[in-house]
C-alpha cells in the first residue's frame, strides 16, 4: 500500500470513529430533541430547518472534496508519467551525446593520421627538396627563393602540428591521459607564468579513450579560463577516484577572482567554455559545480562515473 492510500485509510478511520462517538453522545443526551425543542419556537424564520441544511452543506463537502481527491490522483499519475518519460528522454539524450563524442573523436584521430602522414610528410619532403637546391645551385635568386619555399614550408609544417593537437592531443596515445596531462600543466606554466600542479591520487581509475580525451579537455578549457579571465597565481588539478562509485573526480582550483567578478566567465552563468565542460560532463552522465574557494578563487568539480557508460 503506498503512503497516500495508507494516509487515506487512516484518515477514514478517525472520521468513522468520530462519527461513531458523537451517535453515541447524542443518543446518551438526546441531542436531537433538545435541538427541536429549541428551534420549536423559529418556526416563523424557518431556522428549524438549518440542521438539515447544515447536514446537506456537509454530504456537499465530502463530496467536493472525494472529487479533489480523484483529480489529485490523476494529477499525480499523470506528472509522475511525465518524469518517467522526461528520464528516458534524458537517458536517450545521454546515450546520443556519447554516441556522437565517440563519433567525433573517431573523426578527429582519422584526420590527423591523414594529416601527420600525408601532409607532415610532404611538408618534410618540400623542406628537403629546398635545401637542396640552395645547396646546388649557384645562382642568388634561386637560392633565396629555396630558402623562402624552406621557410614556408616550416611555418605550414608548424600549422599541421598545431592543427593536429587540437584534433587529437598526441601526448594521449603517446603518453596516457595522466602523462599528457601532467605536459599539459607544464608547457601552460611555462607559456603563462603561472603556477600548474598537477596531483594523481593513488586509485584513480582508468578511463575509456573517449573519456580520457573528454577530461584532457576540460583541463584545457579550464586552464584556458583561468589564463583570460581568474588573474591566478596558482592553479591545482587533482585526479581521484569517487567516493561512492567507481570513476574519476576531477578538481581544478585556482586563487583568482572567484564566481563573485562579473569578468570571471562562470559570474554571469558561466561562458561558452563553460557551458562545453557541462555539456561534455552531462554527456558521460556526470556532474560538474563550480564553488567559490575560502580566501578567493574558484573551485570546478567533475564527477565522472564509468557506471553510467554504455556497454
Amino acid at each position: 500500500m503506498s503512503r497516500f492510500a495508507a494516509g487515506w485509510a487512516q484518515d477514514a478511520l478517525l472520521v468513522l470513529a468520530g462519527v461513531l462517538a458523537f451517535f453515541v453522545v447524542a443518543g446518551r443526551f438526546e441531542l436531537f430533541e433538545r435541538l427541536q425543542a429549541a428551534t420549536r419556537g423559529l418556526e416563523p424564520w424557518q431556522l428549524d430547518e438549518l440542521p438539515l441544511t447544515l447536514l446537506a452543506l456537509s454530504l456537499g463537502l465530502l463530496w467536493f472534496g472525494w472529487r479533489r481527491v480523484v483529480e489529485a490522483r490523476q494529477a499525480l499519475t499523470a506528472r509522475t508519467v511525465a518524469e518517467q518519460q522526461a528520464q528516458a528522454l534524458l537517458s536517450e539524450n545521454r546515450e546520443l551525446a556519447q554516441a556522437l563524442i565517440r563519433v567525433q573523436d573517431t573523426e578527429r584521430r582519422a584526420l590527423a593520421r591523414e594529416l601527420h602522414d600525408e601532409f607532415g610528410q610532404h611538408c618534410t619532403a618540400i623542406r628537403a627538396d629546398a635545401r637542396y637546391i640552395a645547396r646546388a645551385t649557384e645562382v642568388p635568386a634561386v637560392a633565396e627563393g629555396a630558402r623562402r619555399i624552406d621557410e614556408s614550408a616550416e611555418r605550414l609544417h608548424g600549422l599541421v602540428r598545431e592543427m593536429l593537437d587540437r584534433l587529437r592531443p598526441p601526448d594521449l596515445d603517446s603518453l596516457g591521459l595522466e602523462a599528457a596531462v601532467q605536459a599539459l600543466c607544464e608547457r601552460w606554466e611555462m607559456q603563462t607564468g603561472i603556477g600548474c600542479a598537477f596531483v594523481p591520487r593513488p586509485g584513480s581509475p582508468a578511463l575509456p579513450d573517449d573519456m580520457a580525451v573528454a577530461v584532457y579537455r576540460l583541463v584545457q578549457e579550464a586552464l584556458t579560463n583561468v589564463a583570460r579571465h581568474a588573474e591566478a597565481s596558482h592553479v591545482q588539478i587533482v585526479f581521484e577516484p569517487l567516493p561512492s562509485s567507481e570513476g574519476l573526480r576531477l578538481r581544478i582550483t585556482d586563487d583568482g577572482r572567484g564566481l563573485a567578478s562579473d569578468r570571471h566567465p562562470a559570474g554571469a552563468g558561466g561562458g561558452h567554455g563553460l557551458a562545453g565542460m557541462r555539456e561534455r560532463v552531462a554527456g558521460y552522465g556526470g556532474t560538474l559545480k563550480l564553488d567559490n574557494v575560502e580566501g578567493g578563487g574558484l573551485r570546478i568539480e567533475a564527477d565522472l562515473p564509468l557506471e553510467n557508460l554504455p556497454a
